[in-house]
């Protein structure tokens, strides 16, 4: 075993997942008074190296038989990775839909994948939690444990008009009404209908529920929803803001005007020179077209043309289409990781969190104070013991608020931590003078590629082949 040990050595990654052979450096006559090396003398002296699990053998024994063609290093071991539990979380159950059709020129387009609207009735199961999972540990090559990241729990609570189950896994309906999903919450909702176009008659809409229109948005008019917005007609230059997502039927033509807000996701059909802001996914059948969008999710534009050209898109996690650019050469930007609407998020809801935290510890102390005088025998006067009370009531919503804000916070760590950048995908081709940038990295498109995948790995954004 002396020769093998002079001859070679065992490299194992910090991690432990994977072992390499490499060659020591050696002067000219040890190379030329070598002994061979036999398959059997290299796994065992691999062996006497620790390294016991996921042992390659088929590449030990190609690199004996023919050491020309394998050269070294090979990788001779690889462990088996942990597989962490998936998160718990809140399931909207399947419900009865109105689903329509419409003809737009010659061809009739089936709306199901755009207008989908959940109608529940009371009483009616919502949405129900799903278990998180343990996950299943892993082995690194040395026959080591790897513990697993269990999965995150998370209490589920009602929306509005909503009731949770007393085993605390189901949500049920209070009212009549339309779905609305965040998600770790589902609301159900009033629906205020607009059967036909929204105009001077309709004035602009605010409404604490759901919002559909049967018709068009002209440019000057805003609809707000503390819902969803469905729009079975087209927007033009208007304002839409929505707490919860927003479907458009005939799609968006914004002339660089106006201004769309999601809180959740946009579905729409096309986005022509609009102002888009969504938290969630932005998922567009045919096109994105010399716009502005900011997304906390992921950009989906595959169906149909799926093309983006021009503008500038910024998606937290992700950009998939058919083809970005075009022959043309429009000036394309894309922004792929933490954008600045997340991070200006993410500063707001630590603020939210200190001053929640810092008011709950002033009433704690006044709730104590007035313990304090009671255990002393001194009744409270009429005042005081109101004063009390509120400040009971107080605590508890601050405490909710408090739970609120760690939640939605640690998610979003949770999240940039997981997904500090994530993918662009291109199932077509991808033009010249199309930008594409990771962070602080950014990479130029100077000639036309076909079916690739942009990712930033260790500090470079590298064409990966789909």
């Amino acid at each position: 075993m002396g020769d093998v040990s002079e001859r070679y050595d065992i490299q194992i990654t910090k991690d432990g997942m994977t072992a390499t052979l490499v060659e020591k450096t050696r002067k000219e006559d040890e190379l030329e008074t070598e002994n061979a090396t036999t398959v059997e003398q290299l796994l065992e002296f691999i062996k006497e190296q620790g390294v016991v699990y996921g042992v390659q053998e088929q590449q030990v024994i190609s690199y004996i038989e023919d050491p020309q063609t394998n050269s070294l290093p090979i990788v001779v071991a690889e462990g088996k990775p942990p597989i962490n539990g998936e998160k718990a979380y809140l399931l909207p159950v399947q419900l009865k839909t109105e689903q329509k059709e419409q003809v737009l020129g010659n061809q009739t387009v089936d709306l199901k994948q755009v207008i989908d609207i959940p109608t529940v009735s009371e009483g009616d199961l919502v949405g129900e939690k799903i278990e998180a999972t343990a996950g299943i540990p892993g082995m690194n090559v040395l026959g080591e444990k790897v513990e697993q990241k269990p999965g995150k729990d998370i209490q589920i609570r009602p929306g509005k008009n909503t009731r949770i189950s007393e085993d605390g896994l189901k949500l049920f309906s209070l009212v009549d009404g339309q779905v609305s999903v965040e998600k770790k919450l589902i609301h159900v909702y009033p629906n205020y209908e607009v059967n036909g176009d929204v105009n001077m008659k309709t004035g602009n809409i605010s409404f604490v529920g759901n919002v559909t229109i049967r018709g068009n948005v002209p440019t000057g008019f805003s609809v707000s929803a503390k819902g969803d917005i469905r729009i079975y007609g087209t927007v033009e230059g208007a304002i839409l803001e929505a707490g919860g997502s927003i479907f458009v039927t005939a799609g968006i033509v914004a002339q660089d005007s106006g201004n769309i807000k999601a809180g959740q996701d946009l579905h729409t059909t096309f986005v022509n020179q609009a102002n888009v802001n969504v938290g969630g996914d932005l998922h567009v059948g045919q096109a994105i077209l010399h716009s502005r969008c900011s997304v906390g999710g992921t950009i989906f534009c595959e169906k149909g043309k799926g093309s983006i050209v021009g503008g500038q898109l910024s998606a937290a996690k992700g950009i998939h289409a058919v083809e970005i650019g075009n022959s043309m050469h429009s000036k394309t930007a894309l922004f792929i990781g933490v954008d600045q609407t997340t991070l200006e998020k993410e500063k707001t809801l630590q603020e939210a969190v200190k001053k929640a935290s810092d008011e709950l510890e002033k009433l704690e102390k006044l709730l104590n104070a007035f313990a304090a005088k009671e255990k002393a025998g001194i009744a409270l006067a009429p005042n005081e013991r109101i004063m009390k009370l509120r400040v009971r009531n107080t605590i508890v919503q601050t405490e909710q608020t408090l739970q609120d804000a760690k939640e939605e916070l640690e998610d979003m760590i949770e999240n940039k931590e997981d997904n500090e950048f994530g993918t662009l995908t291109v199932k077509k081709t991808i033009f010249p003078n199309v930008s594409v940038t990771f962070g602080k990295y950014r990479r130029k498109i100077k000639s036309p590629h076909q079916y690739v995948k942009f990712a930033l790995v260790d500090g470079e954004i590298k064409l990966l082949p789909m």
